[in-house]
């Protein structure tokens, strides 16, 4: 007869925390929030200091300087569209940055964003233009198909990475060009359905009851001027909503305290009762699933077909917005939102300035790099005030 015992309950706090526990956690929350955004200011300082250096090795005038700092502010802030613009392309970066926090939060990298949205963007259009039924039915069931086809794109690489060990990165990767196979094929052949005289490869129009509308009316409403043509569709509310959702789900539930757990100790996971093999799927999964809805404002928004030239790139740049973002949903709107900021700063330098637009993917890159850098510097120094603190209190 075997007797199961229980795990002894949490300790409770001593008589010495009585009175100060408050105090405490503000002080740990002001330390936590210092030790985030120092990270976050030093890399914009030093992206800052090094492109105004390539400017000045590259055109070799101090005025340059004035002029780029003009038209990233002016274009990428005070132009009458600008934030219709931002908050329209940082709403598939905010999905591609959740789909891969969710597979880095597992200890997974999820290289395969790319794939899972062309072809989530495919399986909706599909969906769009093949069912007949009203507004509430037609518009979920398209989403949900777009859902399930980034789903199924990471199953692939799920069940190779639990039950054979194949390293996702590979994986992925090769994926990722499968699926850009696949949709030309589809596109050029089965599914193709271009009206005479275009020369786009595309399919049928999704029905008027799958199609996501635009914001504009309601950011006009709230004092914004945009354009009837700006192309703000109610993806963005869906994409901020799924960032809450991702970090309540990580923070307040089994499945997120699984994958977070296996990301930081895996050899700890299955001796706390969670299966490593079905949480690795799961999260590949989940991310997948994600990962098929970052397509579908072009799709369901602002073209109304899938196409074969879609906007590429989004995957790569979901990496970047994840590891700036460190992971978390408020880091990941932020940093989907600078990302977006400086690609329509390019566009006003590449307009109203002899300095090269490509200074903004410079830019980019030295932000990742620096940000790297900078939260790996403050994470040993936060490890070294936690260690002397431990040795004060022994």
């Amino acid at each position: 007869m075997s007797v199961t015992q229980a795990p002894p309950a949490e300790p409770g706090p001593g008589p010495e925390a009585a009175g100060r526990p408050r105090a405490t956690d503000w002080r740990a929350a002001a330390r936590d929030l210092l030790d985030t955004l120092v990270p976050v200011a030093i890399a914009l300082l030093t992206a800052a200091v090094i492109g105004a250096l390539v400017i000045l090795a590259v055109r070799r005038s101090v005025s340059d300087l004035g002029d780029v700092a003009s038209a990233m502010w002016e274009y990428g802030l005070l132009n009458r569209d600008s934030f219709a613009y931002i908050f329209a392309r940082a709403t598939p970066f905010i999905f591609a940055g959740i789909a891969t926090a969710i597979a880095f939060r597992a200890g997974l990298f999820n290289i395969g964003v790319e794939g899972q949205y062309a072809v989530g963007a495919i399986t909706a259009a599909i969906a769009g233009y093949s069912i007949q039924a009203p507004t509430v039915i037609h518009l979920p069931l398209t989403l949900l198909a777009g859902i399930l086809g980034g789903m199924a794109w990471a199953a692939i690489p799920g069940i190779l990475k639990a039950w054979r060990g194949a390293n996702e990165v590979i994986s992925t990767i090769m994926m990722n060009y499968v699926a850009n196979g696949l949709v030309l094929y589809l596109l050029a052949g089965p599914l193709r359905d271009t009206p005479p005289g275009v020369q786009q490869q595309r399919t049928a129009p999704v029905e008027a009851t799958a199609r996501v509308g635009r914001m504009n009316d309601f950011f006009n409403s709230l004092g914004f001027n945009f354009r009837a043509s700006a192309p703000l569709t109610w993806f963005f509310a869906l994409a901020l909503v799924s960032a809450v959702i991702y970090g309540l789900v990580l923070r307040r539930t089994r499945f997120g305290y699984d994958i977070r757990v296996l990301g930081a100790n895996p050899r700890a996971a299955e001796p706390s009762g969670i299966p490593p093999n079905r949480t690795f799927l799961l999260a590949m999964l989940v991310s997948g699933g994600v990962a098929g809805l970052v397509g579908l404002q072009d799709t369901l928004g602002i073209d109304g077909f899938a196409k074969l030239d879609y906007v590429r790139g989004y995957g790569f740049t979901g990496i970047a917005v994840a590891l700036l973002g460190r992971n978390s949903g408020v880091g990941i709107v932020g940093a989907a939102l600078l990302f977006s900021y400086l690609d329509r700063a390019a566009s006003g330098i590449g307009l109203r300035t002899e300095v090269p637009k490509e200074l903004v993917t410079i830019l980019q890159g030295v932000i990742i790099l620096t940000i790297v850098i900078a939260f790996e510097i403050a994470r040993r120094a936060a490890e070294r005030r936690r260690l002397k603190e431990v040795h004060e209190r022994a």
